[in-house]
């Protein structure tokens, strides 16, 4: 029974895929894997790699991960698996082998934000900068009362450097450049006639997963997994990581 909308938690029932006429974009932190406190203290299942590359031979090639981070630390967390990656929220691509950037990605502006950002941190106890080739985003997941704090910096920061745009996540805030989305990326490799046609899945967890989930809701096949509880415009839902790698391993015959 599809959830589309609501705050309940109780995990949806899955249609039917047929794995070879489907693409599948999976978000990481939170829907592959469970958050943690810090970006580094993750813990990553050691069959993962392995599912992902499973689900890779099963679609064709047709296995999307798309995740806030760069790109070199899912290929740390992710060793083994080389397929299509969207990262930085569709800053970074890595597509049929090759990888493109933002024009920002590297840049003395991001290299000086994530300066500021570092040195603010070092004065507020428990706040986590995490630095990334097109901006910058500081955690407040050990410290919630500081999110006001966090919001006032990163909002000035924000107006004082033209392209760059502020985006709230879960107990983090992010600048990165004007324009970047998850959605128009997966909205542009489903035009690419690999993949055109294919039955649209993604799994997402964050409020930045939301409008790729409205997306492919509303296509007429779509799955759209919105993973734990909160509002949502998908049309599915799953309780947890755990129980979004059991429905992918099930779809595999694992």
């Amino acid at each position: 029974m599809a959830e589309p909308h609501g705050d309940t938690p109780a995990e949806t029932e899955f249609p039917e895929v047929e794995l070879a006429k489907s693409a599948i974009f999976l978000d990481f932190d939170g829907t592959l894997i469970d958050l943690a406190d810090t970006p580094d203290g993750v813990d990553v299942p050691a069959d993962l790699a392995g599912l992902l590359k499973g689900l890779n031979d099963a679609t064709e090639g047709r296995l999307v991960v798309v995740t806030g981070r760069p790109i070199e630390a899912v290929d740390t967390f992710l060793g083994g698996y080389d397929g299509h990656v969207i990262g930085s929220h569709g800053a970074e691509e890595r597509f049929e082998g090759n990888h493109t950037a933002h024009e920002l990605a590297g840049s003395d502006t991001v290299a000086r934000l994530g300066d500021m950002v570092e040195a603010f941190a070092a004065t507020h106890e428990g706040l986590v900068p995490e630095r990334k080739p097109t901006g910058v985003v500081l955690h407040f997941r050990q410290v919630p009362e500081q999110e006001p704090q966090v919001y006032s910096f990163l909002s000035a920061l924000e107006q004082s450097h033209e392209g760059f745009e502020l985006h709230h996540s879960k107990m983090a805030y992010e600048l990165r450049p004007i324009g970047i989305s998850k959605d128009d990326s997966i909205k542009r490799i489903m035009e690419n006639e690999r993949f055109a046609g294919r039955r649209p899945i993604f799994f997402g967890d964050d409020v930045t997963d939301e409008p790729a989930l409205a997306w492919i809701a509303h296509q007429p096949d779509g799955i759209a997994a919105k993973v734990g509880s909160g509002e949502t415009a998908a049309n599915y839902r799953v309780h947890d990581p755990s129980g979004v790698r059991k429905i992918l391993a099930g779809w595999i015959g694992e």
